[in-house]
């Protein structure tokens, strides 16, 4: 039930250079304003996200009195940052430091985190949400009071800091073992890495050749919190690359069936599932938002770009997926495998280039896509028809789905997110940390270079960075007016 913070890096350094600063080692703090994402999600316990949006910093006549030990603030300045919680839908956060090295809550911080609080819920209602955190010893620790009950503190799953990793501070390690599954994990990495696994909440849109495989993973990996989403239909001939599914499944739902395999599996992962594809479920969506973590495992486009965007909006770690592959005949007609590679991008807010700038999502397959939709019947043609006859380019031929190169990129892919949570990887100078392509008939791994937009909104100019929600979801009105 406890609810989880998600702070950029760059907002965290902000705080950090500023509360860390004072010329004679006072306490420090600062305001911080959150956007929060409450979805309720079917099948998983109540945790809400408050994502960092803002900071602003306690000097001049914020602050009263300060010393090593304690931080007197001036109440009367609070009403402003009230009326733009209220007016711009962000709940207040009040952020100091610990220079003696106290390493939890002090009295004087329950006193002003009642006080704010009780100025707080008495301009704009008793549904407001106070966060306070604390930075003491190069950790964060957190917790959440509501206006409703004061005196209730919600603790914090998490402070996720997201920058080119992602570092995970005030997950509580307890003394039990654990479990048989995750005990061999534990010696690789640490028993707080797999505490860590655990308090997050990851989505995996699509549910096929590398979407299975890299779900099943996820759960046997110890992942607390488990979204899939996929409105596809188990055919037959998906059981040549897919896991978690029987023979039994085909003809139902990918999602529903691969979720109850994951119960079945009985490792403690909680699952829901959503039986419609991305772009038409408003409800998936939501879900999506309130994800820490998103395997894009999708092959339509418009799904890739949705994701593309959401990552930016919601402060979210992408992690996609993509197979290409060539397919020639030899002398005598018989087809062979002439090029297979899986890809897997990451793309973090402030880091990696965009799927856009990967030329993963592009105009030209987006259209192939609509018109595809449009008239089925155009999948038949070839790439060099479809290009003379009806303008179409970015179509033909897709990659064969085949099980060990789909099943190799789940595996790359989930230790991309390992990696991220504990950072072991060491890369080649020719190796880039948001493109890695592996070449399954050369048996080789590269990169490849992204184009070069500095006008590009995504990450270059970051014009979607945190970016407010107006009407609708993601701004997209094919995606569903904001409830």
């Amino acid at each position: 039930m406890r609810s989880r913070l998600t702070i950029l890096e760059s907002k965290e350094k902000q705080i950090r250079d500023w509360i860390v600063s004072h010329p004679e080692g006072h306490e420090r703090g600062c305001i911080v304003l959150f956007r929060r994402i409450a979805h309720q999600v079917e099948g998983l316990p109540s945790s809400d996200r408050f994502i960092a949006v803002e900071v602003i910093n306690m000097d001049g006549d914020w602050v009263l009195e300060s010393s090593r030990t304690h931080f007197v603030i001036n109440m009367r300045k609070f009403p402003e940052i009230y009326l733009r919680c209220e007016q711009e839908k962000l709940e207040l956060g009040f952020v100091h430091n610990h220079p003696s090295g106290m390493d939890k809550f002090s009295p004087m911080d329950d006193q002003n985190e009642k006080n704010i609080l009780h100025g707080l819920s008495g301009c704009n209602g008793k549904l407001s949400f106070l966060v306070s955190m604390v930075f003491v010893d190069e950790k964060w620790i957190a917790r959440i009071r509501q206006g409703i009950s004061p005196e209730t503190i919600i603790e914090a799953r998490h402070i996720a800091v997201i920058g080119e990793s992602i570092e995970l501070h005030g997950v509580p390690v307890p003394d039990s073992p654990s479990p048989e599954s995750l005990k061999r994990q534990e010696v690789a990495f640490g028993k707080p890495f797999n505490m860590k696994m655990a308090s997050l909440r990851v989505a995996v849109i699509g549910l096929g050749g590398t979407g299975s495989p890299t779900a099943t993973l996820l759960a046997r990996s110890g992942i607390g919190e488990l979204i899939m989403v996929d409105g596809d239909i188990l055919e037959r001939s998906n059981m040549n690359r897919v896991r978690g599914y029987v023979a039994n499944d085909v003809g139902k739902k990918k999602a529903s069936r691969l979720g109850a395999y994951i119960d079945s599996m009985e490792l403690g992962t909680k699952v829901a599932v959503f039986t419609e594809y991305l772009h038409e479920s408003p409800s998936a969506l939501d879900a999506v938002s309130t994800a820490d973590v998103v395997f894009g495992c999708t092959d339509d486009v418009e799904g890739r770009d949705i994701l593309n965007q959401a990552v930016y909006y919601y402060a979210q770690a992408l992690i996609d997926l993509g197979i290409a592959a060539k397919i020639d005949t030899n002398k005598e007609g018989v087809p062979y495998l002439r090029d297979q590679r899986g890809r897997v991008s990451l793309v973090m807010p402030e880091s990696g280039a965009c799927l856009r700038c990967q030329r993963v999502v592009t105009e030209e397959l987006l259209s192939a896509e609509r018109a595809f939709k449009e008239n089925p019947r155009l999948r038949e043609l070839d790439a060099e028809t479809l290009e003379r006859e009806y303008y179409i380019r970015g179509g033909g031929v897709g990659a064969p789905g085949i099980g060990p190169f789909t099943s190799a990129t789940a595996d790359n892919a989930v230790a991309t997110l390992m990696d991220l949570i504990k950072p072991f990887r060491v890369l080649p100078s020719d190796l880039r940390a948001d493109n890695i392509w592996i070449d399954f008939k050369h048996l080789s791994i590269h990169s490849n270079e992204p184009i070069d937009d500095p006008t590009c909104i995504h990450c270059k100019t970051h014009d979607l960075l945190l970016k407010r929600e107006e009407s609708y979801r993601l701004d997209t009105p094919r995606l569903g007016r904001i409830t």
